[in-house]
């Protein structure tokens, strides 16, 4: 769909004109609705398979990661392709909601309602991620399983709610929402404890010491400390199982409730008696393999039920309307506006792709996790910064308006704390966990971009993008600097690269956004020498940039699909810089803006895979 079909636009719509709304879009992408259904879908699977891996144990499959037995491809064993298939679905999943996110900062961003979760969902995959590789390589204790469950469950919980919330109208849970939100909220809980409870049990040797149902032996106590673990697990599931069979009397019960409604508490009831069922044939069929994953599940088909019927009677009201205001959900959406989130996505992948480069391979995981948040903090601090010393500029373009400060949502000195304590918290992260070169340097990209680009050159001279665009380059140096404690020609490469990447994808926006930066007085190349003469040094800088990707082979050992890679990415970068040249104006202009975004993504991501891959 277009974007005047969907109703939502890019940048100029009537709820982006009136700042953050809750109400859903007038229209929906169904794109983008199948989406999120199928990264819900690819989540439920992928826990599926998580619970498959645990009850053949084949948590050891593959005894390292993210390879397996070192290669792409494992060997063919049973427990090795089961670990294996887990790993599948999860590369499968995670672009998925990377995808998602995207697309919701892209066209999304006056509804909290949709970034919110998305985002939170992201940064949730990313310590998972992480968290998964630890799990593997501390061989599966009992605590780290548990909270890997509990992050996954978490992820499918918010990928729900964006879904009902996107999805349905407010209108359609407001007259119910009073009396079932309490128990609405309790049903999940409930539900989330009796999920993690039945996986830490069976971490611990306990999911199979009692053989018969309900009782544990036949007795009418347990005679073994570890069954009585066991009982606890069990007890605290027909609490939950009564609990969610109230729930969902409720909401069939519920007056002037809507159909959907009523759909979730059906579904809520249907996964409590199956789950019920499910969980006595484990005794009955000596715990064999089929009923064991069924009980997983269907554990987390409940938790999903009840998290539907809570985001749907939890769903914020447009228009102010008392206990319906976005509230808290449009306080986290400003902050993370603040961040620009799209930009800091880039970035982390590229200080990534620097962090496997320079260690040959996997770099370690928890060090890759403190760069990522470290750096995240640290370029959403200073974008922040950038948020208030611009807030003149943004008022004065329609595509900028409507950010938190300039939409009076935050105060400038709000926003400046903000930024700075994310500073403070990056370098202190980096310095004390990572080491003092990547906090500098985090540091110096901050300042960098604060005074170097936003106060001195950004109004000031033609140039600005150019010179102050190097803020931007930072993350390559640091997660290199990460790695190795200090900077090597590689590093200063793919620096070069992100360098010269720069002026070519935002000149191509600043062509598309020419009468605004006119009206601001803001003195972008197209400004003031004119889109032709930007489009030459689109193309010259285009040229360079691709110059300097083929030749980054010869100072980094990247192989065959790197190279092939660049070439191919490469050229097709030249043919859209040359056809804006040959053609000035908007339309080849968004082309290229909107395919320097993917160049850059699938070049530094072709750099990692050609590292693990060595091809």
């Amino acid at each position: 769909m277009s974007a005047k079909q969907t109703g939502i636009g890019t940048r100029q719509t009537q709820g982006i004109a009136a700042g953050r709304s809750a109400a859903p879009p007038k229209q929906f992408s169904r794109p983008f609705l199948a989406l999120l259904i199928a990264a819900s879908a690819a989540v439920f699977v992928l826990v599926t398979i998580g619970g498959t891996v645990r009850v053949t144990d084949s948590g050891l499959g593959c005894p390292d990661w993210p390879l397996c037995h070192g290669r792409i491809i494992p060997p063919f064993q049973f427990n090795t392709l089961v670990e294996y298939t887990h790993r599948l679905a999860a590369s499968i999943t995670s672009p998925l909601i990377l995808l998602a996110a995207i697309v919701a900062w892209w066209r999304y961003r006056a509804f909290p309602l949709i970034t919110v979760p998305l985002t939170i969902t992201l940064v949730l995959l990313g310590v998972e991620v992480i968290l998964g590789g630890i799990t593997v390589l501390t061989e599966l204790p009992p605590a780290i399983v548990t909270v890997h469950l509990a992050i996954a469950e978490s992820i499918f919980a918010l990928l729900l709610t964006t879904l009902i919330w996107y999805w349905t109208k407010p209108e359609a849970a407001s007259r119910t929402a009073t009396a079932l939100r309490p128990w609405a909220m309790w049903g999940a809980l409930a539900a989330f404890a009796v999920l993690l409870s039945g996986s830490y049990i069976v971490g611990q040797g306990a999911g199979s010491v009692c053989t018969r149902w309900p009782l544990c032996d036949g007795g009418l106590f347990p005679s073994l400390p570890i069954q009585w673990l066991h009982m606890v697990h069990r007890a605290l599931a027909a609490a939950g199982g009564l609990l969610a069979l109230y729930v969902a009397a409720k909401a069939w019960t519920a007056k002037g409730a809507a159909p959907s409604v009523r759909w979730a508490g059906t579904a809520i009831a249907l996964a409590a008696v199956a789950q019920t069922l499910v969980g006595a044939a484990n005794p009955w069929t000596q715990f064999s393999a089929p009923a064991r994953i069924t009980h997983l599940s269907l554990a987390t088909a409940m938790w999903g039920s009840t998290v539907v019927l809570a985001a749907m009677v939890w769903r914020p009201l447009p228009g102010g309307q008392g206990e319906g205001r976005l509230g808290l959900v449009g306080f986290i959406a400003d902050y993370l506006a603040l961040t620009k989130p799209l930009i800091i996505m880039l970035l982390l992948l590229t200080a990534l792709t620097s962090m496997f480069l320079a260690a040959g391979g996997p770099p370690p995981a928890s060090m890759v996790l403190l760069v990522l948040i470290g750096g995240a903090l640290g370029a959403g601090g200073a974008n922040a910064i950038n948020h208030v010393l611009d807030r003149d500029i943004d008022e004065s373009m329609a595509r900028t308006r409507v950010r938190p400060i300039p939409g009076q949502r935050i105060t400038p000195a709000k926003a400046m704390a903000f930024g700075v304590v994310l500073n403070v918290i990056a370098f202190i992260m980096l310095g004390v966990w990572v080491n003092l070169l990547s906090a500098f340097l985090t540091l110096g990209a901050s300042l960098f971009y604060i005074f170097i680009y936003t106060i001195w050159l950004k109004r000031r001279t033609v140039q600005n993008i150019v010179i102050g665009g190097a803020a931007g380059a930072f993350p390559p140096l640091i997660g290199w600097a990460a790695v190795t404690g200090s900077l090597s020609l590689p590093a200063w490469y793919l620096f070069a690269i992100v360098f010269f990447w720069t002026p070519p994808h935002f000149w191509a926006l600043a062509i598309m956004m020419q009468n605004d930066y006119a009206k601001a007085k803001v003195p972008m190349m197209p400004v003031v020498l004119g889109v032709k003469a930007t489009t030459r040094q689109i193309l010259l800088h285009s040229l360079v940039l691709v110059t300097l990707t083929v030749l980054l082979v010869t100072v980094q050992p990247l192989g065959w699909l790197y190279a092939a890679a660049a070439g191919l990415l490469g050229a097709y970068f030249l043919y859209r810089a040359w056809r804006l040249f040959r053609n000035p104006g908007i339309p080849a202009a968004r082309r290229l803006y909107l395919y320097s975004l993917l160049y850059l993504a699938l070049l530094f991501t072709a750099a990692i895979l050609s590292t693990l891959l060595g091809a």
